[in-house]
């Protein structure tokens, strides 16, 4: 490898996962090029030659090199090994080095955790924010925001974080790439692991990693995420214009994709396995607005079971079965549940989202069967207090009912004020003197 690697992103135009991958080339100080395939025919065949047929955007390398997409050049990262192959590897120390203490470690940069990165700055609690795997969280995949206070035009989710960032860096928050792994509240201070193996001690810990896109789990969904398959109609849905496409869910996100496809697609099929969407009514309206266009077609208690295609061509065909009960797959054997095959070229899964609070399940903190944390809720104070003194949870890791990013915003700033009332009491130095002390360097 040259000293200066030669990195290139293949991006497009209004594409938060695009702006994520040079947004982490930019914390390491890695320069790079780019390359807009939107409306560049010669530049998208070049991109998918190169990426081994994948149609979907970002695309990486690094010295001609494929990293991939997003999810693989975080996944990289996370292990130390894109830094590897950028050639910027720190030597380090060994192994369980203490790289800093911090008085105040979050986890996530959606909106709970930036607002409680700018409450906690400005109470001089010295936040540094790790980003995870979904930096910015879910609102980044949100093409517009009409429901935020204070945007009388709405404003795009991508903008409302990015600017966010700004305001918590103004005050003082840092912010870094990184995703943690585990986190030890057998020790005071707490000792932070990240995937790549870098440790941080902090005296509290807020939770507000938020959650990640679940998927079905049929045959080829996996085979083809990439290649015609996607959990983000906003980064990915221009690629398939001219084509039927097929949304699969109910709920406010399924129906805001469905209709944000209709501008690339000739029909968006949506598919729900009940016979009523869970969306809110303004996003119910829209999606009744584009049925009556002709542009939206919802296929009531519907599920998708197969998806068929190949890399080389993308996706060319989506199995379905219906009951006129709902949930059809588990009536597969009802004489009433019928079988169909709808000719669509990408599918777009919008089902809901998985916690991201693995790092904590060896911790003290309680999780329900969903992985929800769950914190003391109640009036007053403490709201955000988990069973583990010093470790405080806010945003989508908590709310598995809301959903809403002001409400994720106010639970971030209750985060930061139970966590400054904790960090300046004597609990600290009490726990400190009850525990055993986490390791640091000499």
């Amino acid at each position: 490898m040259s000293d200066e690697p030669h990195v290139e992103i293949y991006t497009k135009t209004d594409c938060p996962y695009c702006e994520k991958a040079k947004d982490l080339f930019d914390s390491k100080g890695v320069d790079y090029v780019t390359y807009n395939v939107t409306g560049d025919e010669e530049r998208f065949a070049e991109m998918t030659e190169r990426a081994n047929g994948r149609e979907t955007a970002p695309e990486v390398f690094v010295d001609d090199e494929l990293i991939g997409g997003w999810d693989d050049t975080s996944a990289l990262d996370a292990t130390g090994e894109l830094d590897e192959k950028l050639g910027i590897a720190a030597d380090g120390g060994s192994d369980g080095d203490v790289v800093e203490h911090r008085r105040l470690i979050v986890a996530g940069t959606g909106i709970a955790a930036l607002t409680a990165g700018i409450y906690a700055a400005r109470s001089d609690n010295e936040p540094l924010l790790f980003e995870g795997d979904e930096p910015g969280g879910q609102l980044t995949l949100t093409s517009e925001v009409d429901n935020y206070p204070g945007f009388p035009e709405g404003i795009n989710g991508a903008t409302l974080v990015n600017d966010m960032k700004e305001q918590a860096k103004r005050f003082g928050a840092e912010i870094e790439h990184g995703i943690i792994a585990d986190v030890d509240d057998d020790v005071r201070p707490f000792r932070v692991t990240l995937e790549n193996g870098d440790v941080y001690t902090a005296d509290a810990v807020i939770a507000a990693s938020g959650a990640s896109a679940r998927t079905l789990g049929i045959p080829g969904e996996d085979e083809l995420m990439g290649y015609g398959v996607s959990t983000c109609a906003t980064c990915d849905g221009a690629f398939f214009r001219g084509e039927d496409m097929v949304v699969v869910g109910g709920g406010d996100a399924a129906a805001e994709e469905a209709v944000f496809l209709t501008k690339f697609a000739e029909t968006v099929y949506l598919v729900h396995r009940r016979d009523e969407l869970r969306a809110e009514d303004y996003w119910e309206n829209r999606v009744q607005e584009k049925v009556e266009s002709g542009d939206i077609e919802v296929l009531w208690n519907t599920e998708a079971t197969e998806i068929h295609g190949s890399q080389e061509d993308g996706v060319d065909s989506v199995d379905v079965v219906y009951n006129p009960e709902g949930h059809p797959t588990a009536k597969l054997d009802d004489p009433a549940t019928e079988s169909r095959s709808l000719d669509v070229g990408a599918f777009f899964v919008a089902i809901g989202h998985t916690p991201n609070t693995s790092y904590l399940e060896d911790t003290g903190v309680e999780l329900d069967d969903e992985g929800y944390l769950r914190t003391q809720g109640g009036h007053g104070g403490g709201q955000t207090k988990t069973d583990v003194d010093g470790i405080f949870g806010a945003g989508d890791v908590v709310d598995y009912h809301y959903q809403q990013a002001v409400t994720a915003a106010g639970m971030g700033s209750k985060a930061a004020l139970d966590a400054d009332e904790y960090l300046e009491s004597e609990a600290v130095e009490t726990a400190a003197e009850g525990s055993a002390e986490a390791p640091a360097d000499d």
